[in-house]
């Protein structure tokens, strides 16, 4: 097979085109007056770019929110390498898009691309420090590294906490509500002058304070009812485990109705967004909580040293921002030392290994493309997208990475 060209990531992002910018403007003006977007900013009186802007991070609805809150100021981005792929790479170089693969530590590269964009380009800089769209509506991990790099920037730090985006465009499901109202929080969270003196430690507690968010909560409290009679679909990818009998990977849903095949007990998911049992006893009304308590049975796993996952799997990869490859099949084992796949890609054998304490997390997506769900693993200079043959196991498999991270590293992961 011909050699395939790896992304070069060390091109300086441009400042972002006079002519896309506006375009982009106009096409998120209509989506968010529809929500009936509200923006409350705090210290943000007389702050002229260049500043970092931390944004959590739910649905592609983040995008627009994002934009209309730093309007009229361009910036560049931090996006994964398949966005790039996904949404034309020329389109997203206009807009300022600096290409990055998930879950590695913040190298050297793109610290400096981060750095032509403040000293350089006198733009924002926007990262999104959850690394990917949260899976339960409820903040995911935020390294204590990002304290780090904001204080090796040294210039202001702004928070962008939006809410109602998971709402109306949950990942399980991929459905887009466009009657959901959506509010954000922009807040300088540090000045130049405060980075000097506060400690990593404080920063990071800062930002995570300020990113805080469930929009499980949110719709409830504002009454926010989605109607659709399809809208339990793909829920069983999300909430995986029966909390009645314990079976793992039984649940199926369908119209607004969760059901676990193997013991029979049966949940309504209703117009606010809480589970209620058809029969006998709720024990999770609240979906954030039924995700935590698969985390916990997850952890429980690893502590004990039990985990253990293997399954044949269909191999792509992403080598640069151009498209993706196909490379046949392939195998994974993932246990509490880390995650091996074997396979052929390139026509050469690949036999790669994650140590547990190598990464924080694996990027996972639901019905990726229409065509199934998917796990996204990378190197420095490829990343490796696998079809698991085996049903709605991903949501486990991320927790896992997770889990067994916080053990090796000995981490306070998860805060």
């Amino acid at each position: 097979m011909r050699e395939v060209k790896k992304h070069d990531f060390t091109k300086p992002p441009r400042k972002g085109s006079v002519v896309l910018y506006p375009i982009a403007w106009m096409l998120s003006l209509p989506s968010m007056k529809f929500h009936k977007l509200r923006i409350e900013k705090t210290g943000m009186e007389g702050l002229k770019p260049p500043y970092l802007l931390l944004s959590n991070h739910m649905s592609f609805y983040d995008l627009k929110v994002m934009m209309r809150s730093i309007f009229p100021y361009r910036a560049n981005y931090v996006a994964a390498i398949d966005a790039f792929a996904l949404h034309n790479r020329f389109i997203m170089r206009g807009l300022g898009c600096i290409a990055k693969r998930k879950f590695l530590p913040m190298d050297l590269t793109l610290i400096r691309n981060m750095k032509h964009t403040l000293e350089k380009n006198k733009k924002i800089c926007v990262l999104y420090p959850e690394a990917r769209f949260s899976l339960d509506g409820k903040r995911s991990y935020i390294p204590q590294s990002v304290a780090k790099l904001c204080k090796m920037l040294k210039v202001p730090v702004v928070t962008l906490n939006m809410h109602g985006c998971y709402v109306a465009n949950p990942q399980f499901s991929q459905k887009k509500y466009t009657h959901v109202p959506l509010t954000a929080e922009m807040k300088q969270i540090v000045t130049v002058q405060e980075l000097e003196s506060i400690s990593v430690e404080e920063l990071s507690e800062r930002i995570v304070s300020n990113l805080q968010y469930d929009d499980y909560t949110y719709q409830l409290e504002n009454n926010i009812r989605i109607t659709d009679p399809e809208r339990a679909k793909g829920l069983n990818s999300l909430l995986y485990q029966c909390p009645h009998c314990y079976t793992e990977h039984a649940m199926t849903a369908s119209g607004t109705t969760l059901r676990c095949e193997h013991c029979g007990k049966a949940y309504e998911y209703t117009e606010l967004g809480e589970l209620r049992a058809l029969d006998g006893e709720t024990e999770f009304s609240h979906i954030p909580d039924w995700f935590d308590w698969q985390r916990e049975n997850v952890r429980k796993e690893v502590a004990e040293g039990k985990y253990h996952f293997e399954d044949e799997v269909e191999v792509w990869t992403l080598p640069n921002a151009r498209k993706f490859y196909r490379h046949g099949n392939g195998k994974i084992v993932h246990t509490v030392d880390g995650f091996k796949l074997t396979c052929s890609a390139y026509g050469k054998d690949v036999d790669e290994f994650w140590k547990g304490q190598d990464t924080y997390g694996c990027h996972i997506e639901y019905n990726f493309r229409g065509k199934a769900d998917v796990i996204d693993i990378s190197r420095a200079d490829e990343s490796y997208w696998l079809y698991p043959s085996k049903k709605d196991v991903i949501t486990k498999i991320s927790l896992a990475f997770e889990e067994i991270f916080k053990l090796r590293s000995k981490s306070d992961l998860l805060r």
